[in-house]
């Protein structure tokens, strides 16, 4: 059939290096599997080993995309690849894509197929784990993640049992958990125990918090970070009685990071709690320095000033607060801003506006959703949800992963993708020649269509898609992979002339023209492929080419009854009808029984006025085809335009309409005739039953609306001869040229 095989892709100089030799590769094993089968004609065993391809590169092409952050495109060729290989990994896998977009149900469900598959798949446990984990589904995420601690355990999965432990309230098992955790690292580790801290701190248990953040600073006591975490967490907890400590933490911080933001303004407001204004005002004053954009800095600088008395430095400090809040700052304190500055203004004798600042206040105050909580812990909680961002993945696991790729792994997976393709094009178009050897065409094309999808550029494969998808008669698809094809190969004949065909074939003339013009030459030796370049000369009014064309192939045809037919047919639709009853006479000679000849030739000799020699031609056709319902139309229709044998005239449009259901042009022809009669009612169902097989002819409305009116419908026939004239104006502005006598006529064999 043409369709070519093709050779595999490991040698290519695009395929990748691997992290495995290639001789141990199992994608490499089943390609040259495939190469070995296929050339030795094993075509069984050759799609076997093409589907094991498929299998494995279109997970790995899977795999690429989730490492790229294309999700969609991952759940695209992981579903593609369940095909070939609906394995653990592969529904591992898809879970994992599902996961990233947050389509947990999906994701839920693959990952227990997955497990259905292998019970003990690790990835799946994981990835069940990591759903439950993330809907905070803690008793669900437990033994998940269990499994996966002790069959492979690692940080992530450890300080997300860890969590689940906490959360579920069994904090003896978190314990030992954590002291497990310390043993897998190995060594002491103040980032650990400051995460440990963290997770304690979480979940509500501030005296573990607290012993974990005294063994960090044993462990390394200049490490940064771990006393401001002490302090925030002994303000937190430790009430007013543990002030001090919590102060003392906040200055050992400064003498490590002297410039730590937080660090600066809790000592101030540790120093503002103890009464201690002057020392406050100092370290506020440092904090507005280093984030001038702080209103809670500005606040409590505010504060202390209005407690030494320093009134105007106060009210711009509340006014700066004030106008932070404005331009959409984030500041906890803004009820109290508003209600301090109001105090301020009644106190230096500006009453109306202060107590427009007081009214504000106490707005804010019946809008707060947790009024009781103190000021500072309205602060800490703030800084809780800054801090959480600065070193530590405190979340565990989760379906937001952050795609950071280095140049030189971008570079890597293109590389990659760019060889998978290769690789998934090639088997499938092996697939579509196995299936075209085995003459199963719907498969061979759905091969052929997939592997364009993937690389339409692939060395022959838009030819062998092109030529099986023509061959199947849908010429409508067959054309892009046949003009691409041909771009890039104008010398392949048998292309040009399946594209020149299917632009025909789907009514675009000029199209065929134009493929077909280049081989003119050779296609009086083509019968059929000449009769379709000539009438897309005719139709693109080109007739003065097509006449010197249809010679020449009549020329080529005289010993050739079939040949020869087309030659006829194209003379006829160019009009050339004398010719047309010359050549259809000398394949009648040739092969006497030659159906549709007769018939085209009465075809011509109406339009040369010759009805009487066309009658006796459509009877010889229906000597040949006592069925045929066009001879038996035809026919009746000499008599009609002769005006003789009505009767044998109406007995054959009858007949025609038996054979042909639905056919409009002899129910009109009819409805004329009784109308002719006077039988007004008969005409009436004639003409009625034309325009319900062809609405669209504009006389038959015309002599419906006679009808009608001579039947006394007035109404109706104002409605048909309405209809009519719309019709008629239509088909002026889209004249075309006129068929062949009447319904699907236009001449063929």
């Amino acid at each position: 059939m043409g369709i070519n095989a093709q050779e595999t892709g490991p040698g290519s100089k695009n395929a990748p290096s691997v992290t495995t030799s290639q001789t141990s590769d199992e994608l490499i094993k089943h390609l040259r599997a495939a190469e070995t089968h296929q050339v030795a004609g094993d075509l069984i065993n050759a799609a076997v080993e093409n589907r094991a391809v498929l299998g494995i590169a279109l997970q790995r092409m899977g795999r690429i995309a989730i490492e790229k952050g294309e999700y969609e495109e991952a759940v695209n060729s992981l579903s593609e690849s369940l095909k070939f290989a609906d394995t653990a990994p592969n529904r591992t896998n898809l879970a994992i894509a599902y996961l990233r977009q947050n389509l947990y149900e999906k994701a839920d469900i693959e990952a227990q197929i997955a497990l259905a598959i292998d019970p003990n798949h690790i990835g799946a446990h994981y990835i069940l784990g990591n759903i439950y984990y993330t809907k905070e589904d803690y008793k669900a995420a437990r033994p998940e993640l269990e499994i996966v601690f002790a069959k492979a355990p690692d940080l992530e999965i450890a300080r997300a049992l860890g969590l689940t432990y906490l959360n579920l309230k069994e904090i003896e098992t978190a314990r030992n958990h954590f002291e497990k955790m310390r043993s897998l690292v190995g060594t002491e580790s103040a980032d650990l125990a400051l995460l440990f801290a963290k997770f304690y701190e979480r979940t509500n248990y501030p005296l573990d918090a607290e012993r974990e953040l005294k063994r960090a600073l044993e462990i390394e006591p200049l490490k940064p970070k771990i006393s401001f975490y002490l302090g925030y967490l002994l303000l937190q907890n430790g009430g007013s009685e543990r002030m001090k400590e919590a102060g003392e933490a906040f200055e050992k911080e400064l003498e490590i990071n002297p410039n730590d933001f937080y660090s600066i303004f809790f000592t101030g407001v540790v120093a503002s709690a103890e009464h201690d204004h002057k020392k406050a005002i100092s370290f506020f004053e440092r904090a507005v320095g280093i984030n001038p954009e702080s209103g809670e800095a500005h606040l409590f600088l505010a504060q202390s000033q209005l407690e030494m008395d320093d009134l105007a430095n106060a009210e711009k400090h509340l006014r700066r607060a004030v106008e932070l809040e404005a331009n959409g700052g984030k500041n906890t304190q803004s009820r109290r801003t508003h209600f301090m500055l109001g105090r301020l203004l009644l106190r230096t004798g500006r009453k109306e506006e202060g107590l427009k600042e007081l009214a504000i206040a106490g707005e804010l105050q019946k809008a707060a959703l947790d009024s009781s909580r103190s000021e500072i812990s309205r602060i800490l909680g703030q800084v809780a949800e800054k801090s959480e961002e600065e070193e530590f993945d405190t979340k565990g696991l989760g379906p937001n992963i952050k795609i950071d790729l280095t140049p030189e792994r971008t570079a890597q997976l293109e590389k990659l993708e760019e060889f998978l393709s290769d690789v998934i094009a090639q088997a499938y178009s092996n697939l579509g020649v196995i299936a075209t050897q085995n003459n199963q065409l719907y498969d061979a094309i759905e091969n052929f269509t997939v592997a364009y999808r993937w690389k339409p550029a692939f060395p022959n494969l838009s030819r062998n898609l092109g030529i099986v998808t023509f061959r199947a008669g849908d010429h409508k698809k067959a054309i892009e992979p046949l003009t691409r094809h041909l771009e890039s190969n104008p010398q392949d004949i048998l292309i040009r002339k399946m594209l020149g065909s299917s632009h025909y074939l789907t009514n675009n003339y000029a199209k065929s023209v134009e493929v077909l013009k280049p081989v003119e030459a050779m296609l009086a030796s083509d019968p059929e492929l000449g009769f379709f370049y000539g009438i897309s000369l005719v139709r693109v009014e080109r007739v003065n080419e097509a006449i010197p064309f249809f010679v020449r192939l009549s020329a080529a045809s005289q010993e050739n009854a079939p040949a020869l037919s087309y030659a006829a047919q194209g003379f006829m639709i160019a009009g050339d009808y004398n010719r047309a009853v010359k050549e259809f006479e000398r394949v009648l000679v040739l092969a006497p029984g030659t159906p549709k000849a007769n018939y085209f030739i009465g075809q011509s000799l109406i339009r040369l006025n010759r009805v009487a020699d066309a009658e006796k031609f459509f009877s010889r056709e229906l000597e040949i085809n006592p069925r045929d319902a066009l001879s038996k139309y035809h026919l009746a229709l000499t008599l009609i335009e002769r005006k003789i044998e009505t009767d044998r005239a109406v007995k054959n449009l009858e007949e025609a309409i038996s054979l042909r259901y639905g056919y409009a042009d002899a129910h009109y022809q009819l409805g004329k005739i009784y109308l002719e009669k006077g039988n007004y009612k008969q005409a009436i169902a004639e003409l009625e039953s034309a325009v319900l097989a062809d609405a669209e002819k504009d006389y038959i409305h015309y002599q419906l609306s006679i009808a009608y009116r001579k039947a006394s419908r007035k109404a109706d026939a104002d409605r048909e001869l309405k209809l009519y004239r719309k019709l008629k104006d239509e088909k002026r502005k889209s004249d075309r040229p006129m068929p062949m006598g009447g319904n699907d006529d236009s001449p063929q064999l």
